[in-house]
């Protein structure tokens, strides 16, 4: 059975952001916080389960945490268990656009931006979408804290960080997908939905924090994407072709009214921030990379280089887009706690 990734699996950096603790954000250990909820949204699952034909899931209910709209154990659960099935039927992907329009933009954009479009022409159609329950669950303009949306003065504190020039990197191409978007549309005289830049970054960054990339492509899970991240679970979204559908089976035992919780990946906190807006404690992946000068006139020179090159660490999965020189190296920030997403989904 494949395991989903989610999209943006690959890191930003390995800089230590303590500072994103103290000025954004507050957290709780999911073991400590005392957890406040109702059952809201009562309407959605049963509305999905319809969509889908199937049961999603008998094992959970949306409520409200401290840390936002979360997923809770409505029943006993037993670590092992199927605690969630939603069918490739019912994931939002590039193939729901309108064929007119996927041939127009055809390659001109990524996945990333065709879902964005998607998200809003079908927002645009309010309650005559077939989405309607889900678009309106999701976060609205404001709601999200990625580093996109930071102003000059927050974007300034970690300017030491390579998460600042990926955040450039990343202002940058949704400018240039927004841009060709609207290009292919003004020279086909069509307007499909009028949108603005601010709302095209919004979307595009509700599919950058939400989706998930499996054996079908980029995908959309409603109802999966409700659960809020855990940084020590063992718990993850899985593609089951057989059963064309992705499930999530529990890591650990919960009680009824519990909040349930899954990794979204081995993320170091650089990467949480910039691709999903929240930073965890005690983050186990976090590593700071050092580089180490070794000068030419020392007479261990040729000795301690062949040392370096011998025991030199490849950066882990989630930083290979970034080039380090060989004579660095990475420590890592080895903790007990885990933590989850402050932010809901």
């Amino acid at each position: 059975m494949p395991m989903s990734m989610p999209l943006r699996a690959r890191a930003a950096t390995a800089g230590l952001l303590w500072s994103l603790h103290t000025v954004h954000l507050n957290f709780h250990s999911p073991s400590l916080s005392k957890t406040q909820f109702s059952r809201n949204c009562d309407h959605f699952l049963p509305w999905l389960e319809r969509k889908a034909t199937s049961r999603i899931s008998s094992s959970l209910f949306i409520g409200e945490s401290s840390f936002g709209r979360s997923l809770f154990a409505s029943k006993i659960i037993r670590s092992g268990e199927c605690i969630l099935q939603v069918p490739y039927r019912v994931q939002i992907t590039a193939d729901n656009l309108l064929p007119e329009i996927r041939y127009l933009i055809a390659e001109q954009v990524g996945n990333i931006a065709k879902l964005a479009l998607l998200i809003l022409i079908e927002k645009k159609l309010g309650q005559g979408s077939e989405w309607y329950p889900y678009i309106s669950c999701l976060p609205q303009q404001g709601g999200l804290h990625n580093t996109v949306f930071w102003n000059e003065s927050e974007l300034e504190m970690i300017h030491p960080s390579s998460v600042y020039q990926e955040t450039i990197d990343q202002k940058s191409h949704i400018e240039k997908d927004f841009l060709a978007i609207k290009s292919v549309f003004e020279s086909s005289h069509q307007c499909v939905v009028d949108f603005t830049y601010k709302d095209f970054v919004h979307a595009c960054t509700l599919v950058g924090s939400r989706a998930w990339g499996g054996t079908k492509g980029l995908a959309l899970i409603p109802f999966a994407d409700f659960l809020n991240h855990d940084g020590v679970s063992e718990a993850i979204v899985m593609s089951d072709d057989d059963k064309q559908c992705s499930e999530i089976i529990a890591d650990r035992d919960y009680a009824p009214g519990e909040q349930v919780l899954i990794r979204y990946g081995k993320f170091s906190n650089a990467t949480l921030m910039l691709d999903f807006g929240f930073t965890i404690p005690y983050n186990i992946y976090d590593q700071v990379r050092i580089q180490f000068h070794i000068p030419k006139h020392d007479p261990l020179h040729d000795m301690k280089s062949e040392i370096m090159h011998r025991y030199f660490v490849p950066p882990p999965e989630d930083m290979k887009s970034l080039t380090y020189p060989l004579n660095s190296f990475s420590i890592n920030i080895w903790l007990s706690d885990g933590g989850c997403d402050p932010i809901g989904r």
